[in-house]
C-alpha cells in the first residue's frame, strides 16, 4: 500500500489494483466501506473464475475503483474484449511521482489510452482532491467511458444528499423525483433486512453528494460535464458470491452513462466520450468530511466548500 498522510487525514492506496483507494481515514474515523476477507479467493492469487464479472468481484473487498475504458458487463469494441468494469481497476500501475501527500500513477488500458490519475490531500479544508487525465497516444480516433466506484460504510438512518433530478431503476425505467416518495425514498439508509439494490440519477446539472452518517459526513464534488449521472448501489448482508451476507455498504458513483451497459451499448447511445489522435481529457473531484448536523447538503464545490440547507 501507498501512503498518504497529513495532519487529520490518512489515505492507503494499492497499486496493484489500479491505484485503489483502500482507506481514507479522519482522525482515526474511517469513511470507506473495506472488509480484509481471505475468502473468495482472488483471482489474482488464484486462477480465472471463468467470467470477467467473477474475476473482478473476487478480488472486491470494497474501497474506491476508478472504471475506465468499461463499466459495467463486458463486452468487445474494436475487435477487442473488455472484461466487467473495464480493466484499468485492475491493472498494476506506474508510481509516476510520491510525496507525503501526493502520488501520481500511470497505466495503459486494452484500448489506444493510456491513463494518469493524482490523488492529493488538500487543506482549508482537509479534503482528498483526484485528478484524472485519459490520453489517446495513438493515430486513430477512440472512445470509452468511465466512472468513480467509491463505497461507504453506512448504518441504519444514515442519510445520502444529491440534487434533486430524475431516479431510474436498475433497468433504466424511470421512477419519479430524488429522493423518492415517502415509502419508496433512497436517501435513508436502511439494514434491518439483506438486500442489495441499484439506481441511477440522471441529468445532474451540478456534480455533486453527500452521505451523512452519524459520526461523520461525506461530501463529494466533481465537473457534471464529466460525470453527469450516478449511480446508486445499496449492499445489505446480501446472499451468495463475493459478499456471503458480511457487507453493508452504499456505493456513490460518478459516472458518464446510465443505466450500466458498458462501453459497446454507451457508444450506440452516444454516451461515450470520444478522443481524437493525440488527444487528452481531464477531470478532477474531491472528498471532503465534515461534521453532520441536521440541515441537508444543498451544494458541494470541488474546493471543499459545502453549503447546508434547503
Amino acid at each position: 500500500m501507498i501512503t498518504l498522510q497529513n495532519d487529520r487525514l490518512t489515505v492507503q492506496i494499492n497499486e496493484q489494483l489500479g491505484a485503489e483507494i483502500a482507506q481514507i481515514s479522519v482522525n482515526g474515523s474511517e469513511l470507506l466501506a473495506y472488509y480484509d476477507w481471505d475468502s473468495p479467493v482472488a483471482v489474482g492469487r488464484s486462477t480465472s473464475y471463468g467470467k470477467h464479472r467473477h474475476d473482478w468481484l473476487s478480488e472486491y473487498r470494497g474501497g474506491w475503483q476508478f472504471l475506465i475504458p468499461n463499466a459495467g458487463p463486458e463486452c468487445e469494441v474494436d475487435g477487442v474484449n473488455l472484461p466487467f468494469h473495464g480493466e484499468w481497476s485492475r491493472t498494476h500501475v506506474d508510481v509516476v511521482a510520491h510525496t507525503e501527500s501526493m502520488v501520481r500513477v500511470r497505466a495503459g488500458t486494452r484500448l489506444p489510452i493510456t491513463v494518469t490519475r493524482e490523488i492529493s490531500l488538500r487543506t482549508n479544508p482537509d479534503r482528498v482532491e483526484i485528478t484524472t487525465t485519459v490520453h489517446n497516444p495513438s493515430t486513430e480516433s477512440t472512445s470509452f467511458i468511465w466512472g468513480e466506484h467509491p463505497a461507504f460504510r453506512a448504518s441504519d438512518g444514515d442519510l445520502v444528499d444529491l440534487p434533486t433530478t430524475n431516479v431510474a431503476d436498475a433497468s433504466g425505467s424511470p421512477l419519479g423525483v430524488w429522493p423518492l416518495a415517502e415509502s419508496d425514498r433512497l436517501d435513508v439508509i436502511d439494514d434491518k433486512a439483506p438486500h442489495e439494490s441499484v439506481h441511477f440519477i440522471t441529468d445532474l446539472d451540478c456534480g455533486w453528494a453527500a452521505l451523512r452518517r452519524s459520526d461523520i459526513g461525506v461530501a463529494m464534488a466533481w465537473e457534471a460535464r464529466d460525470f453527469p449521472h450516478v449511480w446508486l448501489w445499496r449492499e445489505n448482508g446480501s446472499k451468495g458470491f463475493p459478499f456471503y451476507g458480511r457487507a453493508s455498504l452504499v456505493a456513490i458513483e460518478p459516472a458518464c452513462t446510465w443505466p450500466g451497459l458498458g462501453l459497446a451499448e454507451a457508444r450506440r447511445r452516444g454516451q461515450a466520450i470520444d478522443l481524437a489522435p493525440g488527444q487528452s481529457r481531464s477531470t478532477t473531484m474531491s472528498l471532503t468530511p465534515f461534521v453532520p448536523t441536521n440541515a441537508r447538503v444543498s451544494k458541494v464545490t470541488v474546493d471543499g466548500h459545502i453549503t447546508f440547507g434547503s
